[in-house]
């Protein structure tokens, strides 16, 4: 099986099983929550995102990475980290939820734009 299939089938397998903790575990503890409360468990996960940069360091990823995959992915978590621990730091104030938003729809952007051929 060609490596990019690979990666496809990995991902998705994750999709379905986080989909899976998120509907038994996750959404029954955190519906009856005020929404902050709920937010800052959810955004405290994604500031392990700098994990990401992992694919920047020779040796933990295969030398035959492309580095039009690796930097864009690992740059584009560290900036989800980022902005996960901002919206976090703010997440009581009046721009709270634009933060929120703002990590989610970049968070969402960076994984999609992982799967586009380079």
């Amino acid at each position: 099986m060609p490596p990019q299939a690979l990666f496809g089938v990995s991902v998705a397998f994750g999709f379905i099983t986080w989909g899976v903790v998120a509907t038994v575990y996750l959404w029954p503890e955190l519906r009856g929550r005020p929404r902050a409360d709920a937010l800052r468990r959810l955004l405290l996960v994604h500031g392990f995102r700098f994990v990401g940069l992992a694919f920047l360091i020779p040796g933990v990823v295969s030398p035959d990475l492309p580095a039009a995959f690796a930097q864009p992915a690992a740059y584009g978590d560290l900036v989800a980290a980022l902005l996960a621990l901002l919206a976090l730091s703010v997440l009581t104030t009046g721009g709270g939820l634009v933060a929120v938003w703002v990590f989610n729809v970049w968070g969402a952007a960076d994984l999609l734009l992982s799967f586009l051929p380079r």
